[in-house]
């Protein structure tokens, strides 16, 4: 079942991602951010209260609040990363080193991952790197922007594997306020104007997105290792540049089509 959740939230994250790509075409990303988070903060809340938990630890709030403060960091520099157009360098470095820091931290508390599982995590590595890679256009460096934006999100997966089974989902109400209570001080001092309203819906499934995928997330976890879950739901950019492809025409390269092989073959190990 861990599996299915995590192969569902990488599902959607992908989704999401690619949603807010066409969105952030037309709307300024601060907005973006601001406008789904806070839907999805709505979101989150219902779902906690529609679905009782049995108790609720400080810590679990906490552990929510801190993911979301690592998640909001991620995008920041994932957004300053790409606004300085070194999206080939900046995305695959993003997603690589999102699945690497909660493998890692899984490892160092102690998971061990079976054999063929390992295998799994092997071919799933160079897969999302081979994915999300982008034709490059001469832009260099960024790394550093990948590096930060990858731990972060990295951290926030980790973040949501700490809270307890029986804290529902009020973790994601904590990571949500964390990341919109950060976000509007920013729109705050630069006076961001409220998005178009042909956009509004858009940003509401965006938002309604990734609190689904979230909870998707949170209940991998629950049933399942923190090194696979993560890795299997760091695979989203290959769900991402399929969407590309189907719904914007857009070309897939060699290393894309070799990326989404390693990822299928991924999966089959991990699912095992």
């Amino acid at each position: 079942m861990s599996v299915v959740l995590a192969l569902l939230a990488s599902l959607t994250y992908g989704a999401a991602d690619f949603l807010g790509g066409l969105i952030g075409r037309r709307v300024p990303i601060l907005a973006v951010v601001l406008w789904s988070q806070s839907a999805g903060l709505v979101l989150a809340t219902a779902a906690a209260v529609g679905f009782p938990a049995e108790s609720v630890a400080a810590s679990d709030l906490w552990w929510g609040a801190a993911g979301g403060t690592a998640g909001t960091m991620g995008l920041f520099y994932l957004y300053k990363g790409l606004a300085e157009g070194r999206m080939a360098v900046v995305s695959p470095v993003t997603a690589l080193v999102g699945a690497v820091v909660p493998l890692g931290i899984g490892l160092a508390i102690g998971e061990r991952p079976g054999l063929i599982h390992g295998l799994g995590i092997v071919a799933a590595l160079p897969a999302i790197w081979l994915v999300a890679a982008a034709p490059s256009s001469g832009a260099k460096g960024g790394a550093r922007y990948g590096v930060i934006a990858g731990s972060g999100f990295g951290f926030f997966f980790a973040a949501l594997a700490q809270t307890g089974a029986e804290s529902g989902f009020w973790p994601l109400v904590g990571a949500r306020l964390a990341q919109v209570a950060l976000v509007a001080v920013v729109a705050a001092s630069r006076r961001l104007s409220a998005p178009p309203r042909d956009s509004r819906l858009g940003l509401f499934a965006l938002g309604a997105g990734d609190i689904l995928a979230n909870v998707f997330l949170l209940l991998a976890f629950r049933s399942g290792l923190l090194t696979l879950v993560s890795v299997l739901a760091s695979l989203y950019p290959a769900i991402t540049v399929l969407l590309a492809v189907a719904v914007l025409h857009e070309p897939i390269s060699r290393r894309q089509v070799m990326g989404l092989v390693l990822a299928l073959v991924a999966v089959g190990l991990i699912a095992a």
